[in-house]
């Protein structure tokens, strides 16, 4: 089947339910398209991505992260 006929998906987040996601959505390539996951920041994995830096980034926005280095 072409990718005319296919669903179009886009994924906001790139952390454990984006990528869950994601993963189904390529497990039924009859149905849907290679779907297009958008993350903000420049790592995959979400608050379960240890950042070391606290507060901000530098682009202002917050910094979440459930992960902590002695943890």
């Amino acid at each position: 089947m072409s990718s005319l006929g296919k669903l179009r998906v886009a994924v906001i987040g790139a952390g454990a339910a984006g990528l869950c996601a994601a993963r189904h959505l390529l497990s039924r390539p009859d149905t849907f398209a290679p779907p297009v996951v958008y993350e903000l920041t420049k790592n995959i994995g979400g608050t379960w991505v240890y950042e070391e830096k606290v507060g901000c980034y530098d682009n202002g926005l917050p910094i979440h992260s459930s992960m902590y280095r002695d943890l």
